[in-house]
């Protein structure tokens, strides 16, 4: 259990530095390349991994509970809840992002779609991570 949770907590670094580069390199490069289209694959492939590495923590965590009540507990609610439904719309916001990426046919139609899907993905991933500052649902910093 302690593997799974390093994994992911410390995978979610990762994840995150592959979103801003490839949001960064939508902003500021010109002529969309292979690099560009690597850094946006590995972020949405860092993410579906997280996903699976979730997933897995999802159904053995003590920190998911559906006991009656489990809504009115703050960290029973954010873990089996929140947290899950907020990740999935994020990575399926980057999935969506990918997509119209890889279906353009112009640099400035790529890196539109990153901008616009990879940024509200992060927004979301950003809010939903259970940062160490959060009141009952906090986590450490990896």
């Amino acid at each position: 259990m302690n593997i799974l949770v390093s994994a992911h907590s410390g995978l979610r670094w990762i994840a995150l530095i592959l979103l801003l580069l490839a949001i960064y390199n939508a902003f500021t490069a010109n002529n969309y390349e292979k690099k560009h289209r690597l850094v946006n694959m590995f972020a949405m492939i860092s993410l579906h991994t997280q996903l699976l590495i979730g997933l897995a923590l999802y159904f053995t965590s003590a920190k998911v509970q559906f006991t009656e009540g489990w809504m009115k507990v703050a960290m029973y609610r954010f873990y089996g809840m929140e947290h899950l439904m907020g990740m999935l719309i994020a990575i399926v916001l980057v999935t969506i992002g990918h997509s119209k990426s890889k279906k353009a046919t112009e640099s400035a139609a790529k890196f539109k779609a990153i901008k616009l899907w990879y940024v509200l993905a992060l927004i979301l991933i950003l809010a939903f991570i259970p940062w160490p500052f959060r009141t009952a649902s906090g986590a450490g910093w990896f």
